[in-house]
């Protein structure tokens, strides 16, 4: 069956897009003529200029749709004397048809398994199917990668080339990869720093760190004259005086200044002899100037490789490596310079007290810091200078790293995917196989009935129902005979002639329905009898009068019990109309509580709103009398002054004169002055307003005479103390304009 119509511009007076959902096996739709009823008959119908408008099948399973409306009648019945005979199964061909009764129940029950199978594929209504399920595998694992690409794509941007604008190209790279991928595995602080250098827009190669070092000044912290006392001779007899004394370095410094004293002691003044020189030469003996001199040139070296040292150090830092850890380099290159400059003052107080012990404090430790710095800042550079030089290379690496690092992450996301994609698309697979099979054992029983219908059927039935219809009815005129080729019919007199081109509209009409009935047990082929269909019925009762109407409403209820019931191949009903007594008379059913739409039906309204077809769905019957159908007309905010006038005229005619018995005098008889006169105006409108037009020199129709005459509309219902029946019929809805208001003499 159709579960939803969809209806779309330009399709006659849908001027903007119109869906009809949750249609039932049974559906009423009332509309007046020309609001755009048949569009929706042609619809169904799938006719070929409405194949932009589309129909929504349940289980994708489209069924054969019989539509009764003006097209049906011009291609049906085109007042030529043959008409197509309606094939019905023969009433003499008794095994035949028990063989397709039996084999229609094993056809029901491949329909049931397929239509099972597509729900559990497709879902329906209330639950997604299978591939649904399979579709939603990709939205979720979108999201997940997308916030993977967003987490990363600041740092990673050239990695991401091509994909970093679309969800789903992204998701489609992170699978290819996923399936290709075999690159090493690395931090995310080695990818980021490899980032900088080979994503670089303007990448070029580095110069070394210069290494330092400082084997000499370590050599010298070892030298024994640092922890040698150096003294004069011994063996003079001043010598025992000094070591006494301990005052060496002080006899030594006074020794240059006793030199420029001629033998006067520059301490205390005292004359000496020539003894006492000698003696003083003999302690400051040639051994004692060796040592000092060895000391001095010690000193000279150590500050000179002092220097170079230093130098060294700060030009590293000038040389402005990016791999330089610039502020641990200077933190201990300023350790390693204070400490040589306090072992450059240790040398040079043993040089004024050389008979003092001292010691350097080592500086291999902070050396080998330094140079462990210098190591790895070279190190990264040649690896940054070889990726200069194979750049093209590098970035095909680090982007294949990047990727994996990002698999990485979504390793259990990954995961789940393959495995409820595999299971999925396996589980469709099978169902899919299963669903192939059971359409083909399917087809191959219907083709039996295909079979035995073309063996059974005949025109005959067809001819004998509608001729015993006509019969029934009072149609005694002309009856249906079987052409010549036993595949048409022809309409004759009893006399045998030509009654085609004689009948009545009204004849026409009936014959026709009675066709469409048959038809709709039928076919127009010799199979294809047995065919599960939907019928429509596209306003039937044009041209009948109401003896004839009520036949064709009884015959169209007894398809819509057979529809509701599921007791032929008829499996869904359409019933559109624009009389409000036969759609009365259609829609009744005695156990529908008052007015509300029973599980298996639903009922709709086609209107016109700014010259465009709309159509409403509503939760009851929403016709309940043509006389309260007017009533609802006044109090639409939208309506014309045409309607308007046809609209009071009527209610007014079947309120006042046909059912209360006054004329128009006697309710302008209730009024005086002016309000008389527009009550004698309103009246005169109401005589002539549907019948003729006015002519605009005298009047003009707008909103301000409309509001006029709904004003002296309602007081003609108070002044004839019918106020009480206005109210009830207004009701509290809104209402077109000053409809409510209230008025005074």
């Amino acid at each position: 069956m159709i579960n939803e119509i969809q209806i779309n511009p330009p399709a006659a007076t849908y001027l903007s897009p119109v869906r009809m959902t949750d249609l039932r096996k049974i559906n009423f739709i009332f509309g007046a003529n020309g609001t755009g009823k048949t569009t929706i008959s042609r619809v169904i119908a799938q006719a070929a200029d409405h194949g932009h408008c589309l129909l929504n099948w349940k289980n994708s399973t489209p069924l054969q749709p019989i539509v009764y409306n003006s097209d049906f009648v011009v291609q049906n019945f085109n007042q030529q004397n043959a008409v197509k005979g309606v094939f019905t199964l023969g009433d003499n061909q008794v095994e035949a048809e028990r063989e397709i009764a039996r084999l229609q129940p094993e056809i029901d029950k491949f329909t049931n398994q397929i239509n099972s199978l597509m729900t559990q594929l497709d879902g329906d209504d209330e639950t997604s199917g299978k591939r649904k399920e399979l579709d939603d595998l990709e939205p979720a694992l979108q999201e997940k990668c997308w916030k993977q690409k967003q987490l990363h794509d600041e740092y990673f941007q050239a990695a991401f080339v091509g994909v970093r604008n679309s969800v789903e190209k992204f998701k489609a790279k992170v699978l290819s990869e996923n399936a290709s991928n075999s690159a090493e595995l690395i931090t995310l602080d080695v990818l980021r720093e490899k980032a900088k250098t080979v994503f670089s827009a303007d990448i070029s190669s580095v110069n070394s760190v210069t290494s330092i070092s400082a084997e000499t000044l370590i050599t010298y912290e070892s030298n024994p004259l640092l922890d040698k006392p150096i003294v004069g001779n011994q063996d003079v007899d001043i010598a025992a005086l000094i070591d006494k004394l301990g005052n060496s370095d002080w006899v030594k410094q006074g020794r240059a200044f006793y030199e420029q004293c001629d033998e006067i002691c520059p301490f205390c003044q005292q004359s000496t002899d020539a003894e006492f020189a000698k003696s003083l030469d003999s302690f400051f003996s040639n051994a004692y100037d060796n040592d000092i001199q060895l000391l001095t040139s010690l000193f000279n070296q150590y500050k000179s490789a002092m220097t170079q040292l230093e130098t060294t150090i700060d030009s590293n830092i000038e040389l402005g490596n990016p791999f330089l850890d610039t502020e641990l380099y200077t933190a201990e290159s300023q350790a390693l310079s204070e400490r040589l400059k306090r072992n450059q003052q240790i040398l040079e107080n043993k040089l004024a007290e050389p008979s003092r012990k001292v010691s350097l404090e080592p500086i291999d430790s902070i050396v080998t810091k330094l140079q462990t710095i210098i190591t790895n800042a070279n190190d990264a550079s040649r690896s940054h200078n070889q990726t200069v030089a194979n750049i093209s290379r590098e970035k095909r690496v680090l982007t294949a790293q990047v990727w994996q690092y990002v698999l990485n992450e979504l390793t259990a996301v990954l995961s789940q995917y393959e495995q409820t994609n595999t299971r999925l698309n396996q589980t469709i697979r099978g169902m899919d196989e299963r669903l192939k099979n059971k359409q083909r054992e399917r087809s191959a029983l219907e083709q039996q009935v295909r079979d035995l219908e073309k063996q059974t059927t005949s025109v005959q039935p067809t001819v004998d129902a509608i001729n015993s219809l006509l019969g029934a009815f009072g149609f005694d005129s002309f009856i249906i005979k079987v052409a010549d080729d036993a595949t048409h019919y022809q309409i004759c007199r009893d006399n045998g002639e030509d009654a085609s081109r004689s009948l009545s509209e009204g004849e026409k009409t009936f014959i026709t329905f009675l066709y469409f009935y048959s038809l709709i047990k039928g076919a127009q082929s010799a199979s294809g009898i047995s065919t599960d269909r939907i019928v429509v019925f596209d306003d039937p009762i044009s041209s009948l009068d109401s003896d004839i109407l009520y036949i064709v409403s009884s015959l169209i209820k007894g398809v819509i019990e057979e529809v509701r019931n599921q007791t032929s191949y008829l499996k869904q009903v359409f019933v559109l109309t624009h009389n409000v007594y036969f759609h009365k008379e259609i829609s009744f059913h005695k156990k529908r509580s008052q007015s509300s739409a029973m599980s298996d039906e639903s009922f709709w309204i086609v209107r016109k709103q700014h010259q465009s077809s709309v159509v409403e769905r509503c939760d009851d019957n929403p016709i309940r009398s043509a006389y309260e159908l007017l009533w609802q007309d006044i109090k639409t905010s939208n309506i014309s002054s045409p309607s308007l006038q046809n609209t009071l005229r009527r209610i007014l005619e079947n309120y006042f004169t046909m059912w209360g018995g006054m004329g128009k005098d006697q309710i302008c008889d209730l009024f005086e002055g002016r309000n008389k006169l527009i009550c004698q105006s309103l009246f005169s409108w109401v005589n002539d307003g549907s019948h003729s037009i006015h002519d605009d020199l005298y009047i003009n129709h707008g909103e301000q005479t409309n509001d006029s005459y709904l004003r002296v509309f309602k007081e003609i219902f108070a002044r004839a103390k019918q106020l009480g029946h206005y109210n009830m019929m207004v009701g509290g809805e809104n209402t077109s304009s000053e409809l409510l208001t209230e008025t005074t003499d």
